[in-house]
């Protein structure tokens, strides 16, 4: 009886911890399972959550279990398979338990108990509006960044005048409204988050392809009244920071703002969050902040980010949105222009020893590079252009390969002819040189100026704005 006791506590501190911790637990069987593996996919990483999917192993009577730290309501994806998943949605502190077969997993999935109701009618509503695999929806490239839509929207966009698509566009947001509400009349069990995250879902999904139609598609018959629609939405809601698709249209609403701004500022993420934090207010505002400082900090050098950085960890509120662009600040601080670049010994294609200390007193061109990186091959071709033009006596290429293994890298740059000082390193990305100029990415470039420091990078890559940088640097 009292191991019992004891047990019972135990188990009642472990619940209380899941509460109090915000974290969710996600458990259930797979039955005829062939996969030993499971995996939960979130939208986007959320407040000191550093990663976007977890993995878990089936055990040998194929049941599964996930606990991991949620701190909003949200829809995420359990997979299972090459190609089968299935829509969760989840609240801080939840448990959730069901039960699928493994052969027919996304059309046999059943969830368990009263805090399955919410997934339950969620599985509903997916089978009659379904999502499209995102390896078959579109995409329009537009400022800083990717508007994605299904096929048959992308379709409409090039068939409809603008009063017809948003007619047509208006008609699927009203029906999935519409069936939204009756769920919620029918099944007062579910909880009210649940239902405004769903019709959030169907509000936004409608004002982004609003905004594609409008802005990233490039129409030119567009009137300016045509974007009054987002007079129709809030573009604050706290509530809301979690779910995909307001986080979609609140990105793309700002990023047209910028664009068609009269005189936009030429550093496009900083002119970004100086906007947000004129139009947004409280999380929402330190939500989309952070995430435009974050997406600056990974793009651009550092010190067109420095003013917006320092604005943020100043006033920021929310603590949780500061952990990684502070992260991300600290680890591009290291290859700030001004700051040593580090130094390195490698062996050279040819065998002999190159050192970054060799070059004392020249311009030194770095880059991070890989066969099967069409972007790097682009970019190495031309720098060969512009190593024809400038004096090997000033300035210096060094190419250094990401390889996996030295073979093809030896072939590669033989086969192609390249020109410079070509540097193998062992582990790719890996490595540790890597690692010192902080490449998480391929291709990279750094310039180091004569005095072995950090120089700024030109905003435009081409062969003849890199020319006139590294001209410049050699006076």
């Amino acid at each position: 009886m009292h191991k019992l006791l004891i047990l019972l506590c135990a188990v009642l501190i472990y619940q209380s911890a899941i509460a109090q911790t915000g974290n969710i637990q996600i458990s259930g069987t797979l039955h005829g399972a062939s996969w030993e593996k499971i995996s939960l996919k979130i939208d986007e990483a959320q407040p000191n959550m550093p990663q976007y999917s977890f993995d878990t192993q089936l055990n040998e009577d194929n049941e599964f279990q996930f606990l991991i730290p949620i701190s909003e309501p949200q829809f995420v994806a359990l997979s299972y398979g090459p190609n089968d998943w299935v829509r969760l949605y989840v609240e801080p502190g939840n448990n959730i338990e069901l039960d699928a077969d493994a052969k027919n997993f996304g059309r046999t999935v059943y969830f368990k108990g009263a805090e399955g109701a919410n997934n339950r009618l969620l599985q509903t509503y997916m089978r009659q509006f379904p999502e499209q695999s995102k390896f078959k929806r579109k995409q329009y490239k537009k400022g800083t960044l990717y508007y994605e839509v299904p096929s048959d929207i992308y379709g409409k966009i090039f068939l409809l005048n603008p009063s017809s698509f948003a007619s047509y566009v208006k008609s699927i947001k009203q029906h999935k409204l519409n069936t939204i509400d009756g769920y919620a009349r029918s099944f007062p069990d579910v909880s009210p988050m649940f239902i405004k995250q769903l019709r959030a879902y169907a509000e936004y999904e409608w004002a982004h392809y609003m905004l594609t139609y409008g802005y990233a598609s490039g129409n030119k018959d567009i009137d300016a009244n045509f974007f009054d629609f987002v007079h129709e939405i809030a573009l604050n809601d706290d509530d809301l920071v979690s779910n995909p698709t307001y986080r979609q249209f609140i990105k793309g609403w700002i990023d047209y703002r910028f664009f068609t701004d009269e005189s936009p500022d030429d550093n496009h993420f900083a002119g970004q969050y100086f906007l947000a934090k004129e139009e947004l207010y409280g999380k929402t505002r330190a939500f989309f902040q952070s995430d435009i400082l974050i997406r600056g900090l990974k793009s651009t050098d550092l010190y067109l980010m420095l003013d917006a950085y320092n604005d943020f960890v100043k006033d920021i509120e929310y603590q949780d949105y500061a952990v990684e662009p502070k992260i991300l600040f600290n680890q591009k601080n290291r290859a700030a222009v001004g700051s040593p670049a580090p130094s390195f010994t490698m062996e050279d294609i040819n065998g002999n020893q190159v050192s970054l200390h060799d070059f004392a007193g020249k311009v030194v061109y770095v880059d991070f590079w890989a066969t099967w990186c069409q972007p790097c091959l682009s970019k190495i071709s031309m720098t060969k252009t512009v190593q024809r033009r400038l004096p090997s006596s000033d300035v210096v290429f060094i190419h250094i390969s990401l390889e996996k293994t030295p073979e093809k890298w030896r072939e590669s740059v033989r086969f192609r002819n390249l020109s410079g000082v070509h540097l193998f390193a062992e582990g790719g990305i890996d490595s540790e040189i890597a690692k010192a100029f902080n490449v998480s990415t391929m291709p990279a470039y750094f310039i180091i100026d004569r005095y072995g420091n950090f120089a700024p990078k030109p905003q435009k890559t081409d062969a003849f704005t890199l020319q006139d940088c590294l001209v410049e640097l050699m006076n």
